[in-house]
């Protein structure tokens, strides 16, 4: 059944109110539901009572830990049961969130860190040495017993920063996104009035909670009163087993995980077919017609760390009509594509509404945002004459590799560092299991042969995805009439006309 009217109202009118109504989510959710199951981790279960009590210990801890004047923290860790309580506990001491993605480089971290001013780290791994305010997860036996009386209650104001994720750009700095509580509650919200969520529902996170389409698993539980199965990665077998026996079950997926799972799934379906919520891109038509054929509900979506999640969805009953469609957009978000003489009837998205972040941490790139409150996403597209989206390129050139984010810039900036490299260009060339990966031309100084071993040195600070999987020296890089390396012929049979050597 779906959240009764009058539970909802409670919902929003306690947010700001005293101590007999916190202005905790958890708290709310505690007291209205506290026999619902909140939380899953491997052989372990929460109900929201529960888990309320067991973040109140969390807090307790860290509260005795961490200086008063300390409003941010970063996190470091892995999916696992005690990330979840901590990142739930911070929230209650109303500190904001930095999430370290755990494949970073040291070098890659360090930068995040000091562009934020955050000097404490909590992590599951002691042996990361990038700042010297660290703290690990708890023990059990160093977790004090709390009294409801104490319970802390300083988070949640909906205007106040609760996460921060970094994105790099088309510059290859990366980017810090300041996520308001306001931006996750309105997600949460557009998300179950698309998905049609009922308080019966549990959602498998198997994805990263340091990735916004992770984090936001655990917000909607919080606003919403569903259920979270944490996972500590994606296993296909271990997926299917929970999809075999569980009712009413939520699954956010990208396209290689759908494909990893597909063949695992039944000729006829589940008893109750799961809903996939699909990012990273448009699926294409033979892997949708086997969803359609295994009763599997896909619905594919848009969004990015700057819009908490996905901000356009497309319903399983238009996915074969309007194949390759990102769909329309959710509750709240307005959509618009700001064409430039000579495009049409292609633009730049923009996006405009609740989820979407304000600014980039240190107000950098302002230009991001127009003056009236519209987001450049950097994508280009189109409507049809229905208003579905389609999304035809991306100006960032943004590469989507196993679910994670790589951006070109980044790659091509660290190779330039070599002054035996005159020009540099990365490309994401398709990649029937990862979806894109990475490939990297180089023009060199004239009798220089680039060992593998100088490569890996100029790649080092980067995190191993960004790797490009085949390196190439070209002999010389097509340009526009502007100058810039025309990077689309590396996309197609063209680029055997350039290429010298294959270096990796």
């Amino acid at each position: 059944m779906p959240l009764k009217k009058n539970e909802n109202q409670i919902l929003i009118n306690s947010l700001n109110s005293h101590k007999s109504h916190p202005r905790s989510w958890l708290q709310q959710q505690a007291q209205l539901h506290p026999t619902r199951p909140a939380f899953y981790f491997e052989n372990k279960s929460w109900s929201f009572a529960a888990l309320n009590q067991s973040v109140q210990r969390y807090a307790t801890y860290f509260a005795e830990k961490i200086p008063e004047n300390v409003k941010r923290v970063a996190l470091y860790s892995q999916n696992s049961a005690q990330c979840y309580l901590t990142i739930l506990a911070l929230w209650e001491l109303g500190l904001e969130v930095q999430f370290l993605n755990v494949h970073l480089t040291s070098e890659e971290i360090a930068f995040q860190l000091a562009d934020a001013k955050t000097t404490w780290l909590i992590t599951e791994n002691a042996l990361i040495s990038v700042t010297d305010s660290l703290l690990e997860f708890p023990r059990p036996e160093q977790l004090p017993v709390v009294d409801e009386i104490d319970y802390h209650d300083s988070g949640y104001d909906e205007e106040k920063i609760a996460s921060i994720m970094y994105t790099s750009g088309t510059t290859g700095k990366p980017k810090g996104v300041p996520q308001t509580f306001a931006n996750h509650r309105a997600s949460a919200l557009a998300t179950k009035m698309n998905m049609k969520l009922t308080e019966s529902d549990s959602w498998i996170c198997c994805l990263p909670l340091y990735h916004i389409s992770g984090l936001a698993i655990l917000l909607r539980s919080l606003v919403l009163g569903i259920s979270v199965r944490l996972h500590t990665n994606f296993s296909s077998e271990r997926i299917h087993e929970e999809l075999l026996e569980g009712q009413g079950i939520c699954l956010s997926v990208v396209t290689k995980m759908l494909k990893d799972l597909l063949p695992l799934v039944p000729e006829m379906g589940y008893l109750t077919a799961p809903k996939l919520l699909l990012g990273g891109g448009p699926i294409d038509r033979d892997t949708l017609s086997q969803c359609v054929a295994k009763k599997l509900l896909v619905i594919q979506s848009y969004g990015m760390t700057e819009t908490c999640s996905q901000v356009i969805a497309l319903s399983p009953e238009k996915a074969s009509e309007k194949l390759g469609s990102a769909g329309v957009p959710l509750m709240g978000t307005k959509l618009k594509i700001e064409m430039n003489q000579g495009q049409q009837p292609t633009g730049e998205i923009l996006l405009k509404g609740p989820t979407i972040a304000s600014h980039y941490l240190n107000y950098r790139e302002e230009a991001a945002w127009t003056k009236e409150g519209w987001f450049r996403t950097g994508d280009l597209g189109h409507l049809d004459e229905e208003g579905f989206l389609y999304v035809d390129s991306r100006m960032s050139e943004l590469i989507i590799s196993g679910g994670e984010n790589i951006y070109p810039a980044e790659i091509e900036a660290a190779l330039l560092q070599s002054e035996l490299i005159q020009e540099a260009v990365v490309v994401g060339r398709k990649d029937d299991h990862w979806g894109q990966r990475p490939v990297a031309y180089l023009v060199v100084k004239e009798k220089v042969t680039l060992t593998t071993e100088e490569l890996t040195s100029l790649l080092q600070p980067l995190a191993r995805f960004k790797h490009p999987s085949e390196i190439f020296s070209v002999s010389r890089m097509p340009k526009t009439a502007s100058g810039k390396p025309l990077k689309r012929l590396f996309l197609t049979e063209e680029r055997v006309n350039y290429i010298e050597n294959q270096l990796k």
